[in-house]
Order: structure tokens, then C-alpha cells, then sequence
């Protein structure tokens, strides 16, 4: 397998459940971990029912409107599931502006940036390869309404989360070795700015979140043949 496949692989073992219990009365979810929900979104329960998140606390509770009078969640809700894509800046805006018209559908994002720098070791070593990433986590924000600091609590912190439930993931995972650091970068609008000072979208929708670098070590598998 190539790179991208082994990161695809992570992002779709990636918990999206948050586990807590529901007061009736504030119409709080409590929990201990908020995830990467945020205002605006829309969860389901252990039956598919859908709320609406009217505020976050963060690693406290969940504000829940449900879209179906009568109904309460027990015991978990499940965030969007993040939407994988990789590949450079234009490809990868030409492909995810195709997937759908409705961000709702590919959001948040996760983005493995080509071009890849990879280590590979020789019969005497336990490791497979090095594979130096670069990753995007990103949701929608709006610039016309938010100032940085509604950026930052709104957006850039749920995908903080995001990127750590990625890591997590990884730190479970026994095929990889224990990342013992990275880096990271958080921005509260996603874009470049051209000669004349106006900040330009890469993708085409206004974005915001955390840039992520990091060498990921995956261990050899034993042939089993």
C-alpha cells in the first residue's frame, strides 16, 4: 500500500461517537470530551435521530435541539464522519469541489498535501518506512460574520480535536511507532494572500482550522504467505 491509503486507513478508524448522558432540563449533553463538534452541526443518536448543535462547552457538554419533537439521546451522539482527500492544492480543489454542492457532505475535512517525502529501510531494520505528512483539518467558517476570536473558538478549536483524535488514533494503532512529536499550525481563514493584501481560498469554501507535520514510522508486517 502507498501512503495515502495507510493515512485514509487512520481517518476512517477515527471515533466520531461522543459518550455522555442527556439532561432534560438545560438540554445539555454531558460529556467529558466534546470531539470536534461545534455550533451549527447536526449529530445523531443510537437511533439515527438528529439534533442540532446550538453551543459547545468545550470537554464539558453539548447544547442539543432536536429536529424531531420528543426525542432524547441516551448514552452516545455521533458527529460528521471527517471526509479524506489527498492530493496537490488544484487537484484536490477540483476533486472535492465535484464530490458535492453541499458542504455538509465533505466536511469537516482532512487533507494529506502531495508531495510525500518518504524513508524506506533496508531487510535488517523493523521499520517499513518514515512518511513525512503534511495535514489540513478544516471546517467551514465565515468571514463576514466572525472576528479572529470567533474563528479560533468556533472552528479552529473543534479541529484542534480532530487532529488529536487523529493522533490518537495512531498511538493505538501497533503497526506504527510512537509519534513523539510534531508540529502544528492553526489559522483562522485558510488561504493565501496575493499582491494586492486580499486573502484567496485553496479550496473553494471559506475554511478555517489546523495545519499538522508530522513523521509517521510504520513497522514491517510479518510475511504471512
Amino acid at each position: 500500500m502507498e501512503t495515502s491509503e495507510y493515512v485514509k486507513d487512520l481517518v476512517l478508524a477515527m471515533d466520531n461517537s461522543v459518550n455522555g448522558s442527556y439532561d432534560p432540563i438545560t438540554k445539555h449533553f454531558i460529556t467529558c470530551n466534546t470531539k470536534w463538534a461545534r455550533v451549527g452541526k447536526v449529530v445523531k443518536d443510537e437511533d439515527e435521530n438528529e439534533y442540532l448543535i446550538k453551543d459547545v462547552n468545550t470537554d464539558n457538554y453539548i447544547e442539543l435541539q432536536a429536529l424531531v419533537n420528543g426525542r432524547e439521546p441516551i448514552d452516545f451522539v455521533y458527529l460528521p464522519n471527517p471526509f479524506f482527500i489527498t492530493g496537490t492544492k488544484i487537484a484536490t480543489n477540483n476533486e472535492w469541489t465535484m464530490v458535492s454542492p453541499d458542504l455538509s457532505e465533505k466536511l469537516p475535512l482532512i487533507w494529506l498535501l502531495e508531495v510525500i517525502s518518504e524513508t524506506g529501510y533496508g531487510k535488517g531494520s523493523a521499520i517499513e518506512k518514515d512518511m513525512n505528512l503534511r495535514l489540513f483539518f478544516l471546517d467551514e467558517t465565515d468571514p463576514s460574520q466572525y472576528y479572529t476570536k470567533d474563528h479560533r473558538e468556533q472552528v479552529v478549536k473543534p479541529m484542534q480535536k480532530l487532529m488529536a483524535e487523529f493522533l490518537r488514533i495512531i498511538e493505538q494503532n501497533r503497526k506504527y511507532k510512537t509519534v513523539e512529536n510534531y508540529t502544528y499550525k492553526t489559522f483562522s481563514r485558510f488561504g493565501v494572500e496575493n499582491d494586492k493584501g486580499v486573502l484567496q481560498n485553496v479550496l473553494d469554501a471559506n475554511l478555517s482550522g489546523v495545519a499538522l507535520e508530522v513523521n509517521l514510522s510504520r513497522y514491517k508486517e510479518n510475511c504471512k504467505c
